[in-house]
C-alpha cells in the first residue's frame, strides 16, 4: 500500500521507529496497528524536527501546540478539517506508546502525552482586549514623582511597546539594554524565543535616566538601613544583576507589579493584569505587521500561538472549542 506523504520519513526518524515497531510487536499488536502507531509517532517526530525539539525535552504545552498544528495544517492545505477529534486522539495514544517505549531505556523521561485527550483541552482565547490608544493614554497618564513611580512607568512602557511577559521582566538585566542601537534584547527560555525589539525614542531617554540615576539610587537605599519592610536576607549580587529592582530589596518584583496595577486601575479600571496588556498589544501588532513578524516580536515558538490573536479568527476558534468541549461531546 502506498504511503501518504506525511508518513514518509527521513532515515533518522525511520531508525528511531525501528525499535518502536519491535516494542509494539512484543506487546502483541497486529501488523495494521503497528503500521498506524509508527506512522503517527513518525508524524510527531517530524513535527518535533521542524520545531527544533527533542523527544526528551518535549512537554505538555508543546503537545498542545502539536494539536493546534494537526488542526490548522489540514485547514491550510485542503480547506477541510481532516484531523477530527477521534483522529487526533489516536495520534496522542500513539505518542503515549512511543514515550512508554522510550522509558524502557530512560526511566527519567517525562511522557508529555500522559492522560492527554482532546476533549480535556480548554484553550483560552484572548479576551478583554484594550484598544492600543487607551494603553498609550495610560502610559502617558501614569505619575512619575517618586523613583518608584518612574520605575513603574518604564516597566509599563516595556509591557505596552514591547509586549513582554512578567516572567521576561524578571529575567532582564542591564546588559539586555542596547540603548545606542535603540533596542532591548528579550532573553528566551523553553517556552519563548529570544528577540531584539525596537525601543521608542522616549523610552531610550527614560531608560538612560533609569540606569544612570534611578536604579543606582534604589540600590543604594536598599543597602542603607531604614525602618521599612524588607526581606530578612537580601541577595545583593542577584538584585544588582536585575534590570528592575524592588524598593524593599526582594528578588521578585511580583509585589511591585501588584502595587503598580492598583495604581493603573485607578486610572483605567478595565485594565486588570499584564497578560491582558500583552494580548492587546499582540492583537494590535497583527493589524500592522504580518503574521511571522508578530510571531518573532511576541517570542512565540509556534505560529499557531500567534494566530490565536487574529481577531478575524476568534469566532472560528470559539466554534471549534465549543465543538470539542467535553460538555458537547455526544
Amino acid at each position: 500500500m502506498r504511503k501518504k506523504p506525511e508518513y514518509i520519513f527521513n532515515k533518522e526518524i525511520e531508525s528511531k521507529l525501528t525499535g518502536f515497531k519491535t516494542y509494539l510487536q512484543e506487546l502483541g499488536n497486529g501488523a495494521s496497528t503497528i503500521r498506524q502507531k509508527s506512522n503517527y509517532a513518525g508524524y510527531f517526530l517530524s513535527w518535533l524536527e521542524t520545531e527544533h525539539l527533542q523527544p526528551e525535552d518535549t512537554r505538555y504545552n508543546d503537545l498542545l501546540s502539536f494539536i493546534d498544528y494537526c488542526k490548522l495544517e489540514v485547514d491550510a492545505l485542503s480547506g477541510v478539517e481532516g484531523n477530527s477529534k477521534r483522529h487526533i486522539n489516536s495520534k496522542l495514544r500513539s505518542i503515549r506508546n512511543f514515550y512508554e517505549y522510550l522509558k524502557q531505556s530512560n526511566s527519567t523521561i517525562i511522557n508529555p502525552a500522559a492522560n492527554l485527550n482532546l476533549k480535556g483541552i480548554r484553550q483560552k482565547l484572548p479576551s478583554n482586549i484594550i484598544d492600543f490608544k487607551e494603553l498609550e493614554n495610560l502610559y502617558q497618564s501614569l505619575g512619575t514623582t517618586t523613583n518608584r513611580e518612574k520605575r513603574n512607568k518604564i516597566i509599563l512602557g516595556i509591557l505596552v511597546y514591547q509586549g513582554v511577559t512578567t516572567e521576561e521582566l524578571h529575567q532582564l538585566n542591564p546588559n539586555h539594554l542596547k540603548l545606542k542601537e535603540g533596542k532591548i534584547v528579550v532573553p528566551g527560555n523553553r517556552r519563548r524565543n529570544s528577540r531584539a525589539l525596537e525601543l521608542k525614542p522616549f523610552q531610550i531617554l527614560e531608560l538612560h535616566e533609569y540606569l544612570t540615576e534611578i536604579r543606582p539610587t534604589i540600590l543604594q537605599e536598599i543597602t542603607a538601613p531604614r525602618p521599612a519592610r524588607k526581606p530578612t536576607k537580601i541577595n545583593h549580587p542577584k538584585i544588582e544583576n536585575q534590570l528592575f529592582v524592588s524598593i524593599n530589596g526582594s528578588e521578585n518584583i511580583k509585589n511591585s507589579l501588584l502595587h503598580m496595577f492598583k495604581a493603573i486601575q485607578k486610572l483605567n479600571p478595565e485594565i486588570l493584569h499584564p497578560k491582558q496588556i500583552r494580548a492587546s498589544v499582540i492583537t494590535y501588532w497583527l493589524k500592522n505587521h504580518n503574521l511571522r513578524q508578530v510571531q518573532y516580536m511576541a517570542g512565540h515558538k509556534y505560529v499557531s500561538s500567534t494566530e490565536r490573536y487574529q481577531l478575524n479568527n476568534l469566532d472560528n476558534l470559539q466554534s471549534k472549542l465549543e465543538k470539542f468541549h467535553p460538555l458537547n461531546n455526544k
